[in-house]
């Protein structure tokens, strides 16, 4: 079967890698790539792990988030032994061997000298009980989820301390125009390599949107969609009007053979207001959005409940807070009202973080101090529903602070907050002087 543009050039970058793992002795991989091809990136990660490709190696994709230097190799031994589990017991096809692997999970093997030293014990423990093929290797890509390059630069550098098992190789990636890997070269100049490869994603992309029947609707609409993601990156007011226009009336003469093209509508509006609101053009933006919760309203019931409502609570949140940049915070606070009741009904409990972080400050700029708390109580009492990871890396830590920054003793107290944060953040999550403030503002705590 022939491969599609996207396919074709993972395919492409497969045999740089797959020459370079051949020839050069190597630990530490570091793959680079333009800022606009970043998502080819995730992709090639994907494509590793896949059956059909020429990779023999064993290959882990561990999106641990890098939150902190000293807890990250404990998370990536957690996420190292839920993959092994899944490989013992899960249901395999019948053209892989069911090979089980008798390794186990060592917390104990740590140091508090080296915050890599648990992570290196157990993967060299993992590589003692596997028999691996002649050419191949064990390979951990750390997909570590943080702009901030310092923490993981810092863990590197720790990890280049110690022995790791000879079949072991590290993969991480960045940009041209970020090479922050480089820092490796310090550490471990004769086991780094960098890989570097031009995607060319955005030209793919177009590719791969005038695929399939040239006269087709979808194939036309995917096209004009494309130019107009492009034109918008590019700022281009013309040709974003141009595609704008052929979108919404492909999508238009198409709506009652099929209601997901009004979902089309929604997102050509939504890409609008984006638009707009970069060039702080609020008014515009709003314009734009309003045409888009129109349709969504029209089409209940025509399409599955969890699509229109997710993209329900996106639009009324986005719309909210464009009336906040106009000083409508009256109509925003209904936007987020409505915002967090759709997100409520969906149990995505993140997203409702946000809605109640948003109302509160909308509530606020009202001079609302009854609404505000109840926001903020509500908001906060959701960390039961999230976990460490969650927590951290989400906008409740924004909604932490707006709580400590109001007179919270009037809805929650000090025992309930503890309770409810302190699993997610830790035993120091805040202090105690003349006036309580968040960990994320007082730069003493780490």
């Amino acid at each position: 079967m022939e491969s599609n543009p996207i396919q074709q050039r993972a395919e492409e970058f497969e045999l740089k890698y797959l020459e370079l793992s051949y020839t050069q002795t190597f630990t530490f991989l570091v793959f680079r790539t333009a800022l606009d091809d970043w998502e080819m990136i995730e992709t090639f990660y994907d494509y590793m792990v896949a059956m059909d490709n020429e990779i023999e190696d064993v290959v882990f994709v561990f999106k641990s988030p890098l939150l902190q230097v000293n807890t990250y190799s404990k998370a990536l031994v957690e996420e190292l032994f839920m993959s092994i589990f899944l490989w013992n017991y899960a249901d395999k096809p019948k053209e892989i061997e069911a090979n089980y692997i008798p390794w186990t999970m060592d917390l104990t093997a740590s140091s508090t000298s080296n915050v890599a030293e648990l992570f290196v014990s157990n993967i060299n423990a993992f590589c003692e009980s596997v028999e691996f093929e002649e050419d191949s290797h064990c390979v951990c890509v750390l997909d570590y989820q943080s702009k901030d390059a310092k923490y993981i630069l810092h863990w590197l550098k720790e990890l280049t301390k110690l022995e790791l098992h000879p079949r072991i190789r590290l993969v991480l990636s960045d940009t041209f125009e970020r090479p922050v890997f480089n820092e490796l070269k310090n550490y471990a100049p004769k086991s780094t390599q960098i890989l570097s490869h031009h995607f060319g994603l955005a030209q793919a992309i177009k590719e791969v949107a005038a695929m399939g029947d040239p006269e087709a609707p979808d194939t036309k609409y995917r096209y004009h969609l494309v130019q107009l993601y492009e034109a918008i990156d590019k700022k281009q007011d013309k040709a974003i009007d141009k595609h704008a226009t052929k979108c919404l009336a492909i999508a238009e003469h198409n709506k009652n053979e099929n209601a997901y093209w009004q979902v089309q509508k929604v997102m050509v509006y939504c890409a609008l207001a984006t638009s707009e609101f970069g060039k702080k053009q609020f008014k515009k933006a709003i314009h734009y959005i309003d045409q888009g919760i129109l349709i969504l309203q029209e089409i209940v019931g025509l399409l599955p409940e969890e699509l229109l409502e997710n993209l329900a609570g996106q639009t009324h949140l986005f719309r909210g807070s464009l009336l906040m940049m106009v000083k409508k915070s009256k109509r925003a606070i209904e936007d987020f009202k409505r915002g967090e009741a759709y997100y409520a009904h969906r149990q995505d409990h993140l997203m409702q973080v946000e809605a109640f972080r948003l109302l509160a400050i909308a509530a606020d700029k009202e001079g609302d101090k009854k609404l505000k708390h109840e926001a903020l109580n509500q908001g906060i009492r959701l960390g039961v529903n999230l976990n460490e990871s969650l927590a951290q890396a989400s906008t409740y830590r924004l909604l932490i602070k707006e709580v400590l920054d109001s007179r919270y003793t009037d809805y929650i107290s000090d025992t309930e907050l503890d309770t409810i944060i302190r699993p997610l953040l830790g035993e120091q999550w805040r202090i105690k002087t003349k006036s309580v403030k968040s960990i994320m503002v007082n730069k003493k705590l780490k």
